[in-house]
């Protein structure tokens, strides 16, 4: 993978015989079985087609200013939504764009299998990701203050470059992701799909892997360390190249912007409810 090693979501072993796993003697001497995983996609989707994918922290804040429109489909995990798609009006040929973990974050075992899920489903012809990387625990030669922190990327193809090299930097080893994006691109990347990750910078630690899975698993929208903002010019940089990498022409006019309406727009699954479940909603 072009600009860094392949990111790793999970504990790595070479599985050795003489080799002591850690999770495995704590699952054996509990005597628990690996928690079941169950998927299902409902609503609306659109297959081989573009796909934006912001999860997390970067992808509450986006989606705020995107003008993504009503909520078309919902990908369910144990009959959690962890995943809420979108067909905006705005991209001159259909595309998908998928919200993911707004509400809640997937334990460590449920990463590759939603991340495997989500592209079978889809059947995207590109992808390009949105998510955080951590700038004060990022490392490099010359420590950058988080002022100065700029929006990295990482690609599954040398040839994907940024349009802007200048505010977009490329994510470079020793770091690694360690998340549901990371196993989303590395699937992409076995499934030979062109794809392409954009991290903004977040002054905060990444948040652990809950060990269970619930409605809402993230911190409250008081605490710090779920407070995330960026400018809009930050915001419209990623924009522009999110859809640059996909290969999607947006109409004349649009940008993206932040309204007074769309402060609330993201709220938890408890206080919005929609035809596709709980979680659902229109942005």
């Amino acid at each position: 993978m072009a600009n860094t090693v392949p990111p790793r979501y999970a504990i790595e072993s070479d599985e050795e015989e003489d080799e002591i796993n850690p999770l495995r003697q704590r699952a054996s001497s509990k005597g628990q079985a690996p928690s079941e995983i169950t998927l299902k996609l409902v609503g609306e989707i659109l297959e081989n087609k573009p796909l934006i994918i912001a999860s997390a922290r970067a992808g509450t804040f986006w989606a705020k200013g995107a003008q993504l429109g009503e909520q078309t489909g919902g990908i369910y995990v144990n009959k959690i939504q962890v995943g809420l798609l979108f067909k905006p009006t705005w991209a001159h040929e259909a595309a998908n764009v998928l919200i993911s973990e707004a509400f809640t974050h997937l334990p460590l075992n449920f990463m590759h299998p939603y991340a495997k899920y989500v592209i079978e489903q889809l059947k995207p012809t590109r992808a390009s990701l949105l998510d955080t990387y951590s700038s004060p625990t990022y490392s490099s030669l010359h420590p950058i203050p988080f002022t100065d922190a700029p929006i990295r990327y990482l690609s599954t193809e040398a040839s994907q470059t940024p349009n802007n090299p200048a505010a977009i930097h490329p994510f470079s080893p020793p770091n690694l992701l360690q998340s549901t994006t990371a196993a989303l691109l590395l699937q992409l990347r076995l499934s030979n799909i062109p794809s392409t990750l954009l991290l903004l910078p977040s002054p905060h630690l990444p948040i652990p892997p809950p060990k269970d899975l619930a409605p809402s698993n993230i911190p409250s929208s008081t605490s710090p360390e779920y407070d995330d903002t960026w400018p809009a010019d930050t915001m419209n940089v990623v924009t522009d190249q999110l859809l640059s990498f996909d290969e999607v022409k947006p109409e004349e006019g649009f940008s993206w912007e932040l309204k007074s309406k769309d402060v609330a727009a993201l709220v938890s699954p408890k206080q919005r409810r929609s035809e596709i479940g709980e979680g659902g909603m229109y942005l």
